[in-house]
């Protein structure tokens, strides 16, 4: 099985190697080996997804599979496999030129902003610091292409500035009065537009007790920019 590595970085581990999915991803200027990245150097409320039509994820990968990327000649660029042999403590495909929306060979996770289709092939971008675009074939069974939508509703918790961008109590509703505590996650329920709808945890109560959770609608994009950060592990 893979080694997990342990950054003390942005990105924190517990003790056993839990992730706290509120601590901020590590950049793409830290560590290239096994490294998450996730809108490199880009704040939140400044990250536009404007020209793009979706993004591509892993879709089925198994022991013996390639990521794979080419050129618009059709040559290979880049690949990578999640499985490899770790005893130097190095990830055998490192490239400097690949930092990816969301990249963690431990955790088989991959999300590359998808900005065109066409001829059998999905353009994407695989460096977000350059904008460097290159492509996958469409027909990869390794890969698939999903909207934002679906990718916000399967990361594990969102964040966002709770001032700014306000819980409410319907998609451009009234603010709702609520006291949430710091540590609780806000997992994402469902989307309506622009708006997000998520849940959380009340303090101190028990997951049996019917009124366990609270929910509320938040804006986790405005004008093609997203609002909120994404955290992909529990």
């Amino acid at each position: 099985m893979l080694r997990i590595l342990i950054f003390a970085s942005l990105l924190l581990f517990a003790s056993g190697c839990d992730v706290d999915h509120r601590s901020k991803e590590i950049t793409a200027s830290n560590s290239l080996q096994a490294r998450p990245v996730v809108s490199p150097k880009t704040p939140r409320g400044k990250l536009n997804i404007e020209n793009t039509i979706g993004v591509v994820v892993l879709n089925k990968f198994v022991k013996g599979n390639f990521v794979r990327f080419y050129n618009g000649d059709g040559s290979l660029w880049h690949e990578f496999s999640y499985f490899y042999n770790d005893s130097d403590g190095k990830f055998d495909y490192a490239n400097d030129d690949f930092r990816p929306f969301a990249f963690h060979v431990d955790y088989f996770l991959l999300v590359l902003k998808c900005t065109n289709k066409s001829d059998g092939f999905l353009e994407v971008i695989v460096n977000e610091e350059t904008g460097m675009t290159k492509y996958v074939k469409a027909d990869d069974p390794v890969l698939k292409l999903e909207t934002w939508d679906a990718l916000v509703l399967s990361v594990f918790a969102v964040d966002f500035d709770k001032k700014a961008n306000p819980l409410r109590e319907a998609p451009d509703g009234q603010v709702k009065n609520v006291t949430v505590a710091r540590d609780v996650y806000f997992q994402p329920v469902e989307t309506n537009g622009d708006w997000l709808r998520v849940r959380w945890d009340l303090e101190g109560a028990n997951s049996k007790d019917a009124e366990s959770h609270s929910d509320g609608w938040i804006r986790w994009k405005h004008d093609q920019t997203l609002l909120i950060d994404f955290y992909y592990f529990s």
